[in-house]
């Protein structure tokens, strides 16, 4: 079974999604407040798909009953961590980056790049005051619902069979190959309108967790323009996907792709929803 950017293509209408995406990062860069919120809320949401993937690899290596290779014993012929690894390698990154010396977590550069932007902007904005900022940036009901899709998305609360191991797989493609494109957008489109905020960003540094992090390089290692960390892990994926097919049997293929399928198509929803909510109250 053959999986390729071409072959998820007719799930979804990328071209409308980054049009979105630029017209959502251009009306966020009209004001810093506005940048803030956009980068809090989306920082929020992001900041789960580490834990996600994470989990997708434990549901895949604990099934040691479904990917198996022909032709071996019984006791011999269990694949799933080999299968799992390739998603690993996803969270690995997310957990530890790769082009970094520290221990730097996606989550701590994404913390990093929102308290630069409150530093700079606090001055002319008393909602982003020590004493205002946790209740500005506090995430609205709608994204509570997103953050928790993403989990279910991940294959939380299905079994771990076919059908919810092959849709997981398909959220995890989806979330994968819409940020590349996203985080490429946002890298473009922060730089094209508002390039001092990306200067001072990527001149200044903030300590978090004890580590210094320079302030864009969230956004700089995921964009396409930069270290595109996405790609990378879209490209585990469809490894890993890929040889999640090879030791099923050949008679499941169809369906088994049907369900990857629809789970693309459930994060392709979740993502036009974040995106179409992002700047409401």
């Amino acid at each position: 079974m053959k999986i390729t950017r071409e072959s998820l293509a007719p799930l979804h209408d990328a071209d409308a999604a980054a049009a979105a995406v630029e017209k959502v990062v251009q009306t966020a860069t009209q004001s810093r407040l506005k940048t803030t919120l956009f980068l809090a809320r989306y920082a929020s949401w992001n900041g789960l798909f580490g834990s996600g993937v994470a989990s997708l690899a434990g549901k895949i290596g604990r099934s040691q009953d479904l990917f198996l290779e022909e032709g071996m014993l019984a006791p011999l012929a269990d694949r799933s961590v080999l299968v799992a690894s390739y998603f690993f390698d996803a969270a690995r990154d997310e957990f530890d980056d790769r082009d970094t010396e520290h221990r730097d977590t996606h989550r701590c550069l994404a913390q990093a790049t929102l308290t630069g932007v409150v530093n700079l902007a606090k001055p002319d904005h008393p909602e982003l005051s020590d004493e205002a900022l946790e209740q500005t940036l506090r995430a609205p009901f709608w994204l509570d619902g997103l953050r928790g899709r993403v989990a279910q998305g991940y294959g939380e609360g299905s079994a771990d069979d076919y059908a919810g191991i092959f849709r997981a797989i398909g959220y995890h493609l989806g979330s994968e190959l819409l940020a590349d494109k996203e985080f490429s957008i946002i890298d473009s489109s922060m730089k094209a309108h508002d390039a001092d905020l990306v200067k001072y960003l990527t001149d200044t540094e903030v300590t978090i967790a004890g580590q210094a992090h320079r302030c864009y390089q969230w956004i700089g290692i995921h964009s396409g323009h930069g270290g595109a960390a996405e790609a990378d892990h879209f490209d585990w994926a469809v490894s890993g996907a890929s040889l999640a097919f090879q030791y099923v049997p050949e008679k499941l293929h169809d369906a088994l792709r049907r369900q990857l399928d629809a789970g693309y198509k459930a994060f392709a929803a979740d993502h036009d929803e974040f995106f179409a909510k992002v700047l409401d109250a």
